[in-house]
């Protein structure tokens, strides 16, 4: 009992002490701590106005007082007024990549500066990505529609958009829209848009979709005319789908052979020619690097992870992984390295 009293005591002096204004060591607040939280601040204001336009990011005239609604804009901790753009202490500076999607701010401080960075978030991007090559396989089944209907030749390359000879055939009921900018999907340049080539006998096609993240999403002409060409694509793809499984094994056998170190691409585009090399079943030829159909694509990163994708008639694989370490048991061991 005597030491539940003491402790008891002891919370209430506690308490007593705060109460009477007893405080504990103060740390000194400096401009400059107060200039780093508004520089956040700041950067709060300019990732909300990104994000209510689609990750666009606002052009630079519009990043101060006033440009950015209603909120109550932060002042400079040296003067008190409005922070203003500028490269001098309590200033600012905010630069926006031409395409709006990242940007920079700088706060200028007593002696230094603080640097912040944003931008649409990766996993924002991917998704898109994925939805462009979602409706870039919903476009190539409305060309191989209308190829059926026209004796197997496949439309010109005008004729390839929602208000062309594609889109408006009998029974499309839905065209897709570009992901990035939520317009019409068409034949442009930019991230979520698609180029259409067909040859100039209109017996095959290529479509690819231009991403963010990676190189261009590429579908071929896969049912064609001729029942022929369909087993055909699906053999070349399954080889190429082979292949896919040999180049992965054989970058594993290299690192369990190189203490654990990735092989430069440059060490597999010089093996194309050696026996045991997995071939390009399109060409003859061993497997290059490239991204069209029958090549692949190689590039080695950190912690023996890696990236490999192999471009199929039909779309592409992911082969890629981390390669084992030399305690490990690497997959494909079976096969000697070409």
């Amino acid at each position: 009992m005597t030491r539940l009293t003491f402790i008891f005591a002891a919370t209430l002096a506690a308490a007593a002490c705060l109460l009477g204004g007893i405080a504990g060591p103060a740390f000194a607040v400096t401009p400059d701590d107060v200039m780093h939280d508004r520089l956040m601040l700041l950067r709060g204001f300019i990732d909300r106005a990104g994000a209510s336009r689609s990750f666009h990011f606002p052009p630079a005239p519009q990043v101060r007082a006033g440009g950015l609604g209603g909120s109550q804009w932060p002042a400079d901790p040296w003067t008190g007024a409005p922070m203003t753009p500028g490269d001098g202490r309590g200033h600012y500076r905010y630069t926006v990549s031409p395409s709006r999607r990242s940007y920079r701010l700088v706060g200028h401080l007593t002696g230094g500066a603080i640097v912040l960075r944003g931008g649409m978030p990766r996993s924002v991007m991917l998704a898109y990505d994925h939805r462009g090559e979602e409706s870039l396989n919903l476009i190539r089944q409305y060309i191989e529609t209308w190829a059926r209907a026209h004796d197997g030749l496949y439309p010109l390359g005008g004729d390839v958009a929602a208000t062309g000879a594609v889109g408006l055939q009998a029974g499309r009921q839905y065209w897709p829209s570009n992901p990035w900018d939520h317009h019409v999907m068409g034949q442009r340049s930019d991230s979520g848009s698609f180029s259409y080539e067909v040859a100039p006998d209109r017996s095959t096609y290529a479509l690819r979709l231009h991403r963010a993240l990676k190189h261009d999403y590429v579908l071929m002409s896969a049912t064609g005319a001729a029942p022929w060409r369909q087993l055909l694509t699906r053999l070349e793809d399954q080889a190429l789908h082979r292949g896919a499984r040999v180049l992965a094994g054989y970058v594993d056998r290299w690192a369990l052979k190189h203490g654990g170190e990735l092989p430069k691409a440059a060490v597999l585009a010089a093996r194309s020619a050696r026996p045991g090399w997995p071939p390009d079943p399109i060409t003859g030829s061993g497997m290059r690097p490239g991204v069209r159909p029958g090549t692949y694509s190689y590039a080695p990163g950190a912690a023996g992870a890696y990236t490999l994708t192999v471009h199929l008639r039909s779309g592409e694989i992911e082969a890629g992984g981390t390669a084992p370490t030399p305690v490990a048991s690497a997959r494909g061991s079976g096969f000697p390295l070409p």
